[in-house]
C-alpha cells in the first residue's frame, strides 16, 4: 500500500493580502499544526505564479500536504484534540472556509526521486524530498476526465521529459470519500528550484502538454512546499 496524503486546498479569506495570508499560514497556524498528534509528515505548499498555467492556478493560494500511518488516523483528523484545541479555530483567520477543499488519497510513486545513472548534475543526483528544508513542485488536482484518462502508462516518461525529479499520482480513498472528492485524482510533480522547473518545460513543451493538458477540468498550480515535519 502506499503512504496515506490528505491535500488542504486552501483559498485565501478575502479580508487578507496575499503576504499577510502567506504569513499567517506559516506562523503561527503552521507552528501550531505540526503539533498534531497523527500527523506523519507535513508540508506547506505556498503557490506562486507559473508563466505556463492558466488564470485557475490562483484558485488555491495554498495547500497542506499531510502523511498519516493509516486510514483512521486520517479519518479522525476532526476529532484530533491538539485539532480541536489549537489549529481549528485559527482556520477563519485566513481561510475562506466556503471555498476550502479535502481529499484524502493513496500515493502512487511514479518516480521516486533522480535516477543517479542518467546524466545529470551531481547536485541533482544528491536531491531528496526528505532531506531538503523547500523543494518546488506542480500539483495538478483533477476534477473531470477528458478524452484521454488523467493518468497514464507514460507517465513517467513525459515526467522525466520535463526534468521533473519525483512524480506521484494519488487516487481519493473511497471509504473517507464515499460520495466522491472534489478531485478524481492528483498529480505531482517536483524539482529543486522554480529555475529547473521552467527550464525543463522550456526544453520539451509537447511533453509538459501531453501530461498536463489531458483532464477536462482540473486546477493546476505551482508552488514552493515547505517543510514542516
Amino acid at each position: 500500500m502506499g503512504r496515506i496524503k490528505m491535500f488542504g486546498a486552501i483559498p485565501r479569506a478575502p479580508h487578507l493580502t496575499p503576504q499577510q495570508f502567506h504569513d499567517h499560514y506559516r506562523h503561527p497556524h503552521g507552528t501550531l499544526g505540526r503539533q498534531i498528534s497523527v500527523f506523519r509528515g507535513y508540508t506547506q505548499a505556498h503557490q506562486v505564479h507559473c508563466d505556463f498555467l492558466d488564470a485557475k492556478q490562483t484558485r488555491f493560494e495554498a495547500c497542506a500536504e499531510v502523511w498519516y500511518d493509516n486510514w483512521t488516523d486520517a479519518a479522525g483528523l476532526a476529532d484530533e484534540p491538539i485539532y480541536l484545541r489549537d489549529v481549528k479555530d485559527d482556520e477563519p483567520n485566513f481561510v475562506d472556509l466556503p471555498n476550502l477543499q479535502w481529499v484524502f488519497v493513496e500515493e502512487e510513486v511514479i518516480c521516486s526521486g533522480p535516477n543517479i545513472r542518467e546524466d545529470i548534475s551531481p547536485g541533482d543526483k544528491l536531491w531528496r524530498l526528505d532531506n531538503r528544508a523547500d523543494s518546488f513542485k506542480i500539483t495538478q488536482f483533477v476534477e473531470q476526465d477528458g478524452a484521454t484518462p488523467w493518468a497514464q502508462d507514460n507517465d513517467f516518461e513525459l515526467g522525466r521529459r520535463i526534468g521533473a525529479l519525483r512524480h506521484v499520482r494519488g487516487r481519493p480513498q473511497r471509504d473517507i470519500h464515499p460520495d466522491g472528492a472534489f478531485a478524481i485524482g492528483v498529480r505531482e510533480l517536483y524539482w529543486p528550484t522554480q529555475t529547473a522547473m521552467e527550464t525543463g518545460i522550456a526544453a520539451d513543451p509537447a511533453a509538459w502538454h501531453a501530461l498536463i493538458d489531458r483532464p477536462a477540468v482540473a486546477t493546476t498550480y505551482a508552488a514552493t512546499a515547505e517543510r514542516f515535519i
